[in-house]
């Protein structure tokens, strides 16, 4: 699937979703946050994301080819990474219209999760349907991710000194 031009790593695109979907449910002072402040808590997780895949890639890359990387390599590289930022969106978005409508960080953080969770559905129905997957078994592979989505948030839930 490619977005914008930039092919998604389906992969990646999951694993980011579920990091800031772990983050946001274990940070506990969500609800004083400011709107800028809620953003950053979003987008840090991401980016950490991205430079830890950009830096392995980049190693792994040098080890590869044993010399130095070209300016082309790198930025193949930073551009494999791209993608990834797209995880921010949903929560962002979310953050957005409760900001819009006067609702409060702590109202948000439900829906934020609920989009965290939708979103790996869809990821999920994307995967599934590449793989031929129709009828009732795209519709499980969706679920599936719906599964995990939640799995993540009771994981939080239950961890999450109260």
């Amino acid at each position: 699937m490619r977005v914008a031009g930039v092919d998604l790593d389906l992969e990646r695109l999951t694993y980011a979703t579920i990091v800031v979907m772990a983050v946001l449910s274990a940070y506990s002072g969500w609800s004083d946050l400011s709107f800028p402040s809620a953003a950053v808590v979003v987008v840090s997780p991401i980016v950490a994301v991205c430079l830890a895949h950009a830096f392995s890639e980049v190693l792994h890359e040098h080890a590869a080819v044993k010399r130095r990387l070209t300016s082309a390599e790198w930025l193949a590289v930073a551009r494999r990474q791209v993608h990834l930022l797209l995880a921010a969106v949903p929560p962002l978005a979310v953050l957005v219209i409760g900001r819009v409508t006067a609702l409060g960080n702590a109202d948000t953080l439900p829906a934020v999760e609920l989009t965290g969770l939708l979103t790996l559905a869809f990821l999920s129905a994307v995967a599934s349907s590449r793989a031929g997957l129709r009828g009732p078994w795209l519709v499980a592979g969706a679920l599936a991710g719906g599964l995990v989505g939640l799995t993540v948030i009771a994981l939080q839930i239950v961890l999450k000194p109260h």
